[in-house]
């Protein structure tokens, strides 16, 4: 199972602007380690303000993407979706959550209009750019544009809006008091996801 435990040094794989390229990555994850519970101050998808505190009292199912990403967002989004619905009534204390890596082009309404299409309880995140680095950085979550057309060395510029992200694309699970359980690398199951997050909610504390 990709599982592993936020606290831990992993080997974490980033994939390339949705096409799952594998390009570099080796990033030390210390996310629940207990100074660094992943605060943020974003908007959410109905234009209200939102912070990490809001979600206290809830496991979050964190995963940051795009909605432009032809393939790799709306996969793992459809992966989400199905783990809140293989949780049945334990799905209450899941809150699913999309924070996207492109402020630019990602308003409020388009985030509405995207995450609709996956689950009416996913809840969409965006931000001003030096918000969303805040929290990308946090969660050691790494993104840059490029345009699929040109050579890889070509830089992207503001007028040119037909851009595409390379971008970490794993999910995120949070405690409910905001420290880290685990990251699912792109790929895991929803099956897997799904008895991972209901064996946390049935022991209330992190597995040896």
């Amino acid at each position: 199972m990709k599982l592993t435990i936020l606290a831990l040094s992993i080997l974490l794989v980033t994939y390339t602007g949705c096409s799952l390229s594998p390009v570099q990555g080796q990033d030390a994850v210390a996310v629940g380690n207990s100074s660094n519970r992943g605060t943020f101050t974003l908007t959410d998808h109905t234009g209200r303000t939102v912070t990490d505190q809001d979600f206290r009292g809830s496991y979050l199912l964190i995963f940051f993407g795009y909605t432009h990403c032809p393939d790799i967002c709306p996969t793992a989004l459809t992966v989400v979706a199905n783990v809140i619905n293989l949780l049945g009534e334990r799905a209450q204390q899941v809150q699913p959550v999309f924070i996207t890596l492109d402020p630019e082009r990602d308003t409020p309404q388009a985030l509405a209009n995207f995450v609709s299409y996956f689950h009416p309880r996913l809840i969409g995140l965006t931000g001003s750019l030096d918000q969303i680095d805040a929290v990308a950085k946090t969660y050691f979550v790494r993104s840059q544009k490029y345009l699929p057309s040109a050579p890889s060395d070509t830089t992207v510029s503001e007028e040119d809006n037909n851009y595409l992200l390379d971008h970490t694309a794993a999910s995120y699970l949070l405690n409910t008091d905001g420290s880290g359980l685990a990251l699912f690398q792109h790929g895991t199951p929803a099956t897997e996801i799904a008895k991972t997050i209901q064996s946390f909610i049935e022991q209330h504390a992190l597995p040896e």
